[in-house]
């Protein structure tokens, strides 16, 4: 698989020392979150991945080209934001995700990463809305003490759950690679795209990285989702309401 990455303002790469990830994954939690930051704290490109790996289609935004897959900063900020507009294709994922994971190794400037992903809702354990599964090089870094824990409100992922995906691969590689990084996993639903979910990671990604990022326009969109499902089910409960509990229950 090709794979390079062009380095657009290499100063601004230079100063960052966190890097920030969001896949498309349940209720596309990821993708939400990095969404919303870039655009609400206005960051400008700085690096895009060019790879065989991409599907073969770009946009355009803010009359620029958009590409599948772009890093975002600005210099006011010390970290990086990488965003996926597209997911690569499922028989490179492992190779993508592990390049992905060489670069940021090879970035002597990056002390520490970030994965934005979701889990299952229906499967909450407690009343924190966030849970982590870090590398052991995050857990015996000074970021992972009791304040840390106490100030983001997060649990470690639950036993038997699974994360799948680049997310993991990711992790995975970092690990191995003594490199501290996190994943932080909303509860999200499964069936489509969850802003509230991502509201919840934007909340507490103000605290790690100190900004202020404003969630109410992703309220405002949850709100509409939420409208319209239940407009798309009226016609369901009013003439099959036993039909629809099962689907509730089984998704």
């Amino acid at each position: 698989m090709k794979f390079k990455i062009f380095h657009e303002d290499q100063k601004i790469l230079n100063q960052c020392e966190r890097f920030i990830a969001g896949w498309h994954g349940l209720g596309e939690i990821g993708y939400i979150t990095v969404s919303h930051i870039i655009e609400n704290l206005k960051l400008k490109r700085i690096a895009t991945i060019m790879s065989s790996g991409a599907p073969p289609f770009i946009s355009v935004q803010n009359s620029q080209l958009r590409l599948p897959f772009e890093i975002y900063g600005k210099e006011e900020y010390d970290f990086a934001i990488f965003i996926p507009h597209l997911q690569p294709y499922r028989h490179v994922q492992i190779e993508f995700s592990e390049k992905m994971s060489e670069w940021i190794l090879k970035q002597k400037n990056l002390s520490e990463a970030y994965f934005i992903g979701g889990v299952d809702a229906r499967l909450k354990s407690s009343e924190n809305e966030i849970q982590y599964i870090p590398t052991r090089a995050f857990l015996n870094s000074s970021k992972l003490n009791s304040n840390f824990i106490e100030e983001v409100q997060t649990n470690l992922l639950d036993p038997g759950l699974f994360v799948a995906g680049p997310l993991a691969i990711m992790l995975g590689y970092l690990d191995m690679s003594m490199f501290p990084a996190v994943g932080l996993l909303a509860y999200a639903q499964r069936e489509r795209p969850d802003p509230l979910g991502a509201v919840a990671t934007i909340k507490k990604l103000n605290y790690i990285l100190n900004i202020d990022i404003d969630t109410n326009e992703l309220v405002q969109n949850a709100q509409t989702i939420e409208e319209e499902i239940k407009r798309q089910l009226a016609p369901i409960e009013e003439n099959e309401p036993d039909k629809l509990a099962t689907k509730r229950m089984y998704t």
